[in-house]
């Protein structure tokens, strides 16, 4: 018997960690279903990181947010980070407008650049926060997948 409780006890911890987890092929983006793209990877439903030189995730928010959650997050993001230009921006996602801002700032002697935007897509309010190390003015600078979620207006 304890012959057996121990080899349960040394397998356990093997058995709990040598699963693999379990990954995420598909992305909810206000209800429509997107594909995670080959060498990307998703953290969650809600968010893509590193894939091919840009990071995305989205929150989702309900009417009353949507009027004071983007401020708020702009501003506590603009108070935190020691960024050298910030600009706004129109983008359209699925046919809906998104307002937002871009952020450029200097990380480790590169530019990067924060694009904070929210709006409401397919019914959804939500608040889309995307990293990229492209200046991001027209559509063709946003990398492939950014282009299937959003274009510049």
């Amino acid at each position: 018997m304890k012959k057996t409780l121990l080899l349960l006890l040394l397998l356990f911890p093997i058995i709990l960690f040598g699963q693999a987890e379990k990954s995420i092929d598909s992305l909810n983006y206000a209800g429509i279903k997107i594909a995670v793209p080959e060498n990307c990877i998703a953290a969650s439903a809600y968010e893509l990181l590193d894939c091919n030189g840009s990071t995305i995730q989205w929150l989702y928010l309900n009417q009353e947010m949507l009027k004071t959650v983007p401020e708020q997050f702009i501003t506590q993001f603009s108070s935190q980070q020691n960024f050298k230009r910030k600009s706004d921006i129109s983008l359209k996602s699925f046919g809906f407008d998104l307002q937002g801002v871009v952020f450029k700032i200097e990380n480790q002697n590169r530019d990067m650049f924060k694009i904070i935007a929210y709006g409401t897509v397919n019914n959804q309010p939500l608040i889309l926060n995307i990293g990229t190390d492209k200046r991001i003015k027209r559509t063709e600078d946003l990398s492939d997948f950014l282009q299937k979620l959003i274009s510049v207006k």
